[in-house]
């Protein structure tokens, strides 16, 4: 017979008193019920287990009492007819249930035949702080909501208003709906602690800083589990089935925490104290740094209330999974200071129209005109972060100016300025549009003056010096590779000409034979990533420039490229076989062109760019094609420089970059392997890996063993379980699933319609995806992120190029004979 057992709160010998801002939690969970005591919560019995002793013993120490015991976690864990376990939050009510019985709210699905638990986040009421106003939520329209109603009177932010938006966010579908939460999260912010905007900022985004400044956390699952096993009196073992039955971090740290009651009411966690500890913690090295950092994490974890320990463990491996990315998260900053000026901002006469809309003026505002102030103060700070890639700098400009001032004061340029805390900054890169084949590279720039230039195989790469002649190298996903490259920054004064103060350069970096001969990327791939010596260096690299973005204090992104071109080849010069310019011609004769290209592919490129010279007349009213920009558009992919690869001779007109998500045992051979390997592509408005292909040829045997290797259950990067963010059909179940890690390209014979796969559903056929016919395995892309991976909407593009092409109806088909369910 199944009893509810009903964990109370232990009193304490002094009456506590009660912080109205963070109201009491009573915690609730059913299963199968052991004998209680007279007061109906389950007495621990001493465990023979000395790993859970030494565990109740440390939160005893600390404050922690009713604790269930090792039995009770593990049988929560093991047993399959646990129907809930509910957290009820008082005033306001907010009921959030892990409920497998519930039809409402978001939804992890478990794959068939696995035992992952499906887990229902489900929000009763709206997510309101725990002062202030009952009538406002985030989740309310921007016009409607009023962040004046609430309030914390004037302390700071509690971090439970951060992780009341995150449960809306994650249930939410709707991107629009996701960036009005985020909106007016942001205002709230804004209004009542300006100070705690760009932590806020960096919470919601899945980091503590920017990327380049290599500044990481460092925390995995030994110091979750030391911290975890800490604070709950679970053991190792058992947080262990909890990760194999939620595959979520997040979840594992909730349900161990959730049975565990405090003697003493811990003082609720901030947004700035949040970020100040994970600043902290990415600054530990050295000996006993493990034990150092999980202590730290046990502090943020023992103040964690509900739903706080979710997201804040989420937030410590930096896998935050809300359904807001990068761009959703700056489109919402860009509206919230549209909306709501920080308080501590002077009112100006001056100030236009935008930026005097004051809060009881949204409601008056015709929604036309309320949408183009919010589409134009997105589209300023979408420029900004595209030329200056930093919160830091672009929060803190944004709470001193009005945000149409913003790229007065924020730009590009190059060395320290701001304060300490900003240095160097990169600039996103430009990137090139995929193009079928050189037929479609006429008709796009058709009465246009081109340049055509070798695509070299090798790594893009950015050049900064500034006037003290420090040298900064970053790679296109914004990396810092200065220390992987002091050849490169030997190299510079030898370029500059004297006249030349500072500057930012645009280049491909090449690995080159001790006679000047260009090697293949891979060559490349073997140099140290990090404190490289030049006395260590065995393969010499070489430079190849195409374009100028910056000059002696000026930016050049709005002059033409004729212009910056001129500018590279008269302010730099030559050393022949290590700092060159790549090879190029201006033509519009398509047989010089066709001869060109065939010259690129003999020479060992990848195939060639195609670049508009020269910005269309002014007034010129034409097609689209005539008014292409010849300007440098950081962050853009647009059809001003044309992508030609040798891979549209093959099918496709370029290769994937895709992500490998799980594998096979392999067979015959190939057995002891992985073979074939799941790979799938990146969509970054759901945050999910869809599945692609399935791949098996292009791998040596000395591939086949390194990758044996690295996935591995001793890495602990493989799992039978699939992650809740694989959007993967049920009749693909790999014998192993692995950690999302690496980028590698592959490439096919063409993209055809599938029942099976997943990547781009609904973009060319409602219910059904894309996949690759007969992958081949190219390379590892090691200068790009798994979020740099093909996207869903590139597939579809890449598609629907091959249909245009081919004039063909568009058909279904599968990658291969093993793909059908």
């Amino acid at each position: 017979m199944k009893r509810k057992s009903t964990i109370k709160k232990t009193p304490a010998k002094k009456k506590i008193k009660e912080d109205k801002s963070q109201r009491n939690l009573e915690f609730y969970f059913s299963k199968q019920s052991k004998p209680t005591n007279e007061t109906g919560s389950k007495k621990p019995e001493k465990s023979s287990n000395k790993e859970e002793n030494n565990n109740i013993k440390q939160i005893e120490a600390i404050g922690v009492t009713n604790v269930a015991s090792e039995e009770d976690l593990e049988s929560i864990a093991d047993n399959d007819s646990v129907k809930e376990l509910r957290v009820t939050v008082k005033q306001p009510e907010a009921v959030i249930n892990l409920d497998t019985s519930d039809k409402s709210g978001t939804v992890f699905e478990k794959p068939a035949g696995s035992t992952i638990q499906s887990r229902k986040v489900t929000l009763n009421s709206s997510a309101v702080p725990s002062s202030g106003s009952s009538e406002m939520s985030v989740d309310m329209d921007v016009s409607e909501f009023d962040p004046s109603k609430i309030n914390w009177n004037g302390l700071k932010v509690p971090y439970r208003f951060l992780s009341d938006t995150f449960v809306i966010v994650e249930k939410t579908t709707s991107r629009l709906k996701i960036i009005d939460c985020l909106t007016n999260m942001f205002r709230t912010i804004n209004y009542n602690d300006p100070d705690s905007v760009l932590p806020a900022v960096w919470l919601s985004s899945n980091a503590i800083a920017p990327s380049y400044e290599g500044i990481e956390l460092g925390i995995g699952s030994q110091i979750l589990t030391k911290a975890v096993t800490s604070i709950s009196g679970a053991s190792s073992k058992t947080l262990k089935q909890y990760y194999d039955r939620y595959g979520d971090w997040g979840d594992v740290t909730y349900a161990a925490k959730v049975s565990v009651r405090t003697l003493v009411e811990h003082k609720p966690l901030t947004i700035d104290k949040v970020y100040k500890t994970l600043i902290s913690i990415s600054k530990l090295k050295g000996t006993g740094v493990i034990d150092q950092k999980a202590d730290l994490v046990k502090k943020l974890l023992i103040s964690c209330k509900g739903e706080e320990i979710r997201y804040l463990t989420r937030t410590l491996i930096q896998n935050l999974r809300i359904g807001s990315v990068r761009m959703t998260c700056l489109i919402a900053l860009s509206h919230a200071f549209c909306l709501t000026r920080p308080t501590n901002m002077a009112i100006s006469e001056s100030l236009d129209d935008t930026n005097r809309l004051f809060i009881e003026d949204i409601k008056k505002e015709p929604r036309d005109s309320l949408n183009a102030k919010l589409k134009a103060a997105e589209n300023l700070l979408k420029e900004c972060y595209a030329q200056f890639p930093n919160y830091n700098g672009i929060v803190r400009f944004l709470l001193e100016y009005p945000i149409e001032k913003l790229l007065d004061v924020c730009y590009l340029t190059v060395g320290k300025y701001i304060n300490e805390r900003i240095g160097r900054v990169p600039l996103k890169p430009m990137l090139g549009k995929i193009t079928r084949d050189l037929g479609q590279v006429f008709k796009n720039l058709e009465g246009r003056s081109f340049n055509c230039e070798y695509k070299y195989d090798g790594q893009r790469a950015q050049i900064h010096m500034d006037a003290d002649r420090n040298v900064s190298i970053f790679s296109r996903n914004l990396e810092n590779m200065t220390d992987r490259f002091p050849d490169i920054v030997e190299m510079v004064p030898q370029f500059c000409l004297n006249n030349v103060e500072s500057f930012i350069l645009d280049c491909e970096v090449v690995a080159v034979d001790l006679d000047g001969k260009i090697r293949n990327f891979q060559a490349l791939t073997n140099r140290s990533r990090k404190n490289v010596e030049l006395s260590s260096i065995s393969i010499p690299i070489r430079i190849l420039a195409f374009d100028l973005m910056y000059l002696n204090g000026e930016s050049l992104l709005k002059k033409p490229l004729r212009e910056r071109r001129e500018l590279l080849r008269t302010k730099f010069t030559e050393i022949p076989n290590r700092f060159t310019y790549v090879n190029h011609i201006e033509s519009s004769d398509p047989e010089e062109i066709h001869s060109f290209f065939k010259e690129s592919m003999e020479f060992g490129c990848e195939g060639i760019m195609v670049k508009v010279l020269d910005d269309p007349p002014k007034g010129l009213k034409s097609k689209t094609r005539m008014n292409l920009l010849a300007s440098y558009e950081p962050d853009k992919r647009i059809e001003s420089w044309l992508k030609v690869k040798k891979d549209y001779l093959d099918g496709i007109g370029d290769s994937l970059d895709v992500v490998p998500i799980g594998a096979w045992y392999g067979n015959g051979r190939k057995a002891g392997w992985w073979s074939p390997i799941l790979f799938a592509i990146y969509n970054p408005d759901t945050e999910t890996f869809e599945s692609v292909c399935k791949c098996m040829s292009g791998f040596s045997d000395d591939f086949y063993k390194e990758l044996k290797l690295k996935y591995s259950r001793e890495n602990g990067n493989i799992s039978e379980y699939k992650k809740p963010y694989f959007d993967v059909d049920d009749g693909l179940r790999p014998d192993a699933w692995f950690e999302p890690s690496e980028v590698w390209e592959i490439k096919g014979a063409d993209i055809t319609i599938s029942p099976v796969y997943k990547a781009a559903l609904g973009k060319v056929d409602q219910n059904k995806g894309l996949s690759l016919r007969f992958p081949r395995f190219i390379r590892v892309r090691e200068d790009k992120g798994i979020e740099e991976a093909t996207t869903s909407e590139q597939l579809a593009e890449l598609f629907y190029n091959q249909v245009n092409e081919r004039k063909e109806e568009i058909i279904e088909g599968e990658s291969d004979e093993e793909d059908t369910i």
